[in-house]
């Protein structure tokens, strides 16, 4: 666990066209929408106080345009964001770009495992446990190390990281992780 003097603040990128349509985008690359990009704005000006000391962030677009929007906000030069690849969201395979409706035809009983909280790898789903694996360290690489001690980081990232990362930082069992409540686009989760 970060040490006790991190606030850490995970933020849910805001909306999308695909977020709003209830469409998988995995690892594909969207932008935010307009109701997305407002969202960020607001979000920014919330997250000014206390200024986050670091912004971490997936290196999608809407990711990236989250974290540059919460950068503005706080007053910080949006060239200090720290963007990884770890960040991304859930790998889902042949999900991607697909809607809910498609999959469940396409792929019945993976969409019924998904809907029964199942968070493992299959139907070529990466799995919560391997997005915990690869997003943890990022986290702790910025707050255990010198020389930053204490402050906010915020972590910009995508829904399914997001469960992943709160589920490992308190604790929970990755069995439950499906159960902890999923942040609607743009919101935060205040850690710490």
């Amino acid at each position: 666990m970060a040490a006790p003097d991190w606030e850490i603040v995970i933020v849910r990128h805001g909306a999308t066209e695909w977020s709003h349509t209830g469409r998988f985008s995995g690892h594909m690359d969207i932008p935010l929408s307009a109701a997305g990009r407002a969202q960020t704005a607001e979000l920014g000006r919330r997250l000014r106080h206390p200024q986050p000391e670091i912004i971490l962030s997936s290196d999608l677009r809407r990711a990236r345009q989250t974290a540059e929007a919460i950068a503005t906000g706080a007053r910080i030069d949006p060239r200090q964001i720290v963007i990884s690849r770890d960040l991304r969201e859930e790998f889902l395979g042949s999900w991607e770009g697909r809607t809910r409706a498609e999959v469940a035809i396409a792929s019945p009983a993976g969409f019924a495992r998904w809907r029964s909280g199942d968070v493992g790898s299959f139907d070529g789903r990466e799995g919560l446990v391997a997005v915990a694996s690869r997003a943890v360290p990022v986290l702790f690489a910025h707050t255990t190390e010198p020389p930053r001690f204490s402050g906010r980081l915020v972590v910009v990232t995508h829904a399914n990281t997001t469960l992943a990362l709160i589920g490992s930082l308190t604790g929970v069992r990755y069995e439950l992780w499906a159960d902890l409540p999923c942040p609607a686009p743009a919101q935060a989760v205040v850690l710490g």
